[in-house]
């Protein structure tokens, strides 16, 4: 199969890589390496290029979760639908989970304005957003110090927070940030991402040293890697 691509050289850069982004497969390459040389990589990456390519093709044709009642919505890694109930009084629990159904209690002012499709989302976003970050929060207040504790590498702070693009992050004052969206995910998951991060206090970059050490304390972080690039388009916000 002929794979079509594009070649961006630069003087300043000294090595090759190759970026699959938005369905387009680009090189980024010096300006001494021959078209020739670059059709072999090509060629030798064919099957990785191809896998990723397919990888972004199931991403861009997944619909996106509308957050509209008898929507589905992932939690815990499992599509659930959206069940929407009015009530005058404020409930004691907002939102109550089922095996296969997320149930959420709005005010009865949101009923009467329901037909607004955009400010019935910002009510049913606003309160799962709420529950998710109470979820997250109560997850990573044990199982943050658990895996601290396996890996012998201790956080400065930590924080949760919603991300447009990112699960997680570590600065170089050793302060963690997590996704609360990482709720729609399963657990192993999540600790992939807690392992991730934790690591990053030792080596702030994503080098060989870097993964080695993530493997070590999860072996199966590809699996989690591979899940969470299946699921961003389900989990979009």
């Amino acid at each position: 199969m002929k794979i079509d691509y594009k070649i961006v050289r630069s003087a300043k850069r000294k090595t090759i890589a190759l970026q699959i982004k938005q369905n387009e497969v680009i090189v980024r390459a010096p300006k001494g390496v021959s078209h020739e040389y670059i059709q072999l990589l090509i060629n030798d990456k064919a099957q990785w290029i191809l896998n990723k390519l397919a990888n972004q093709r199931q991403v861009i044709a997944t619909p996106l979760p509308t957050y509209l009642p008898n929507s589905t919505v992932l939690i815990y890694g499992i599509e659930k639908k959206l069940q929407i109930e009015y009530q005058r009084s404020k409930p004691d629990e907002a939102l109550n989970l089922t095996d296969h159904e997320i149930n959420l209690i709005l005010p009865l002012y949101v009923q009467k304005k329901s037909d607004d499709h955009d400010y019935l989302v910002t009510q049913i976003k606003k309160q799962l957003a709420a529950w998710m970050k109470a979820k997250a929060e109560n997850y990573l207040s044990y199982r943050l110090d658990e895996l601290s504790k396996q890996l012998k590498i201790t956080p400065a702070s930590y924080q949760v927070k919603r991300y447009k693009a990112r699960w997680g992050s570590c600065n170089n004052k050793h302060e963690l940030s997590f996704n609360y969206l990482l709720v729609m995910a399963p657990a192993w998951v999540f600790d992939y991402v807690i392992v991730h991060e934790l690591c990053h206090i030792k080596h702030l970059n994503h080098s060989a040293n870097f993964w080695a050490l993530v493997k070590k304390h999860m072996p199966n972080y590809k699996d989690a890697n591979q899940w969470l690039k299946q699921h961003q388009a389900k989990m979009h916000w």
